[in-house]
């Protein structure tokens, strides 16, 4: 693990036997960060494990899973990580002597013409461009050919000129609000997958359920905003995610409460803690015993479980971003080692409600409280 200050000379040389040696350390130290990753994954049996990492996955819901686990195995309380030359760019310096932690970042290449396609030869004896081939003054795309291990430091870690925007990029919400437009996000994408919203009272204390035959998702007409948004995120991660012909049975509202439930609320915790809410009341109390039903492989349905609950958070997310676009304090690269904080979301409370439809719906596939 790296510590700060970074200073590195370039490599001079190019003998085969260190480029070899190098390439054999690098290859090690990848397949020691995944076996850390691999123990870390076992540990989210619990309820208290699969919570907290869902509190850093939150923070950084832009990070794959593999990178999700290992901030939060290193630094579980990170909050804005950055790699050194980054931060230097903001005015911060890395404190002497901190422990980078440790992240994959993409290797990429540039594409040879032996990717995209070698040139054709007419009958000049030149070669021509192919079809794969740049156009003339632009050079060719670069593409992901591996992985490296990268090194950020989270924002505790650093010292310097302060960055005030950072506690202003979340609002402080009131017991009981929502943030302004989400609930509009959310319902917008309830509609656009085919789904009926209504309101309608529930029985056996339910604030939500999703129906896949009449194609509806119905809310409890007396929850506050704050409630009923994080009920809509929970439903909605149901339509994206579930079908009546899932391992539950197409009949049931009950048999979803292992699995599918916890995916469906990881996904709820996820969108309302990027927009500030209180996620203080979310529990999962059904994880282990879940994963150790699925079979011997434990580890594979936890990373499978989880890296589905992430994926459908950020299709979420970017779409509710993309609706709603506020500026970034500082401007966010895919890359992972660039700074990355949640973007400003909005606030206050919105809500629309429609009339409920009467017959009784089965079967029911999602059902939250």
């Amino acid at each position: 693990m790296s510590t700060a200050p970074e200073h590195r000379s370039p490599r001079r040389g190019g003998r085969a036997g260190r480029h070899q040696v190098d390439e054999d350390t690098r290859r090690e130290r990848l397949e020691q960060f995944h076996a850390t990753l691999s123990d870390q994954v076992l540990t989210l049996t619990s309820s208290t494990a699969w919570t907290n990492w869902l509190r850093t996955a939150a923070r950084f819901h832009h990070y794959s899973l593999n990178n999700t686990l290992s901030i939060w195995a290193q630094h579980p309380d990170a909050t804005h990580v950055a790699g050194y030359r980054t931060w230097q760019s903001l005015g911060r310096q890395v404190r002497k002597g901190e422990q980078g932690i440790q992240i994959l970042a993409p290797v990429t290449r540039r594409a040879e013409q032996s990717d995209t396609g070698a040139g054709n030869t007419g009958s000049t004896g030149r070669s021509s461009p192919s079809k794969g081939d740049p156009p003339a003054g632009e050079s060719s795309p670069r593409r992901m050919v591996g992985v490296r291990i990268a090194h950020v430091f989270d924002y505790s870690q650093t010292e310097g000129q302060p960055l005030a925007d950072f506690e202003a990029i979340r609002p402080t919400l009131l017991t009981g609000q929502a943030p302004d437009r989400l609930w509009d996000g959310l319902t917008l994408q309830v509609a656009e997958a085919g789904f009926q919203l209504a309101d309608e009272a529930l029985s056996n204390g339910a604030n939500g359920r999703t129906n896949f035959t009449d194609r509806t998702v119905l809310l409890r007409p007396d929850l506050d905003p704050a409630q009923r948004v994080k009920t809509l995120t929970h439903e909605l991660a149901h339509v994206s995610l579930h079908t009546p012909q899932d391992d539950v049975g197409a009949a049931s509202t009950v048999g979803c409460r292992g699995r599918q439930e916890v995916e469906a609320e990881s996904v709820a915790f996820l969108v309302a803690s990027a927009h500030g809410m209180d996620t203080a009341q979310y529990s999962f109390p059904y994880v282990a015993g879940w994963a150790q039903q699925q079979g011997t492989d434990i580890e594979a349905t936890l990373r499978e479980t989880a890296g589905r609950a992430l994926s459908t958070a950020h299709r979420i997310l970017d779409r509710l971003d993309r609706d709603n676009p506020a500026p970034l304090p500082v401007a966010e690269d895919a890359a992972p080692v660039s700074l990355l904080v949640a973007p400003a979301r909005l606030d206050g409370a919105a809500h629309q409600r429609r009339s409920a439809p009467g017959p009784a719906r089965t079967p029911d596939v999602g059902m939250s409280r």
